[in-house]
């Protein structure tokens, strides 16, 4: 019986989760940066680079999504261990569902941009630019506000000594290092096929293949369109 509470001890204890949220979280702070750099130093220049930590932070972004989804069912369905953790702090609830919906838009609409064409395509990349600029300011908050936190909770689970301490530490690390070799994994899959995203149409390539399509000048054009005239009847 005691050995049964351990196991569900372990599989619901509040401080292994903060620790893998802390984990996974400096992980796409580091990628995050890496992905603006190549924004900011041109991103025609590194688009290449910029796909490939695109979709490398697809598994870890889902392991962050599915840790906090985690803490937050189990807070609402009143469990015990995480009602004694307390709430985050409102402002950071309120900000929650915006981040979350704003990370599906961005990496959705990103990946979808290699696989669509036409208006579809039109669509997700006039909801990429916009979507990302509004990621990257939801996550600077969501980043200023726990990126402390999540330092210390991350050397906390380094250390030998306190790593033992919470339950779950070897479950932690193989979580961790799944999400990273998945998505290095997924990047690297994807490099034959990159040239889907690399070499998109122009922006107003739709527009002009449903314009009407200029008139091939005639001979008549050419002479500066004159036409013959029948001359006037003799008086």
């Amino acid at each position: 019986m005691k050995k049964g509470r351990s196991n569900s001890s372990a599989r619901l204890n509040p401080d292994g989760n903060d620790r893998l949220t802390s984990l996974i979280g400096l992980v796409l702070v580091v990628l995050t940066l890496v992905e603006l750099a190549t924004v900011v130093l041109g991103l025609h220049q590194f688009l290449s680079l910029h796909v490939f930590v695109g979709l490398a932070l697809i598994p870890p972004v889902l392991l962050k999504l599915a840790s906090t989804g985690w803490r937050f069912t189990r807070y609402y369905t009143r469990s015990g261990a995480y009602r004694l953790r307390g709430a985050p702090q409102l402002a950071m609830r309120l900000l929650a569902p915006l981040l979350v919906a704003a990370t599906v838009v961005v990496f959705g609409s990103g990946v979808a941009m290699g696989f669509l064409h036409g208006s579809s395509l039109s669509l997700v990349r006039e909801l990429h630019g916009p979507a990302s600029v509004a990621w990257m300011v939801l996550l600077g908050i969501h980043v200023l506000a726990y990126l402390r936190q999540a330092i210390l909770s991350a050397k906390e689970d380094v250390a030998p000594d306190s790593r033992a301490s919470v339950p779950g530490a070897k479950a932690r690390t193989y979580l961790l290092i799944g999400a990273i070799v998945a998505g290095i994994g997924a990047a690297a899959g994807a490099l034959p096929v990159q040239h889907y995203w690399l070499h998109l149409p122009p922006k107003h390539h739709h527009r002009d293949r449903t314009a009407t399509p200029a008139r091939t000048p005639s001979a008549g054009d050419l002479t500066g369109g004159a036409q013959k005239v029948a001359p006037p009847p003799a008086h």
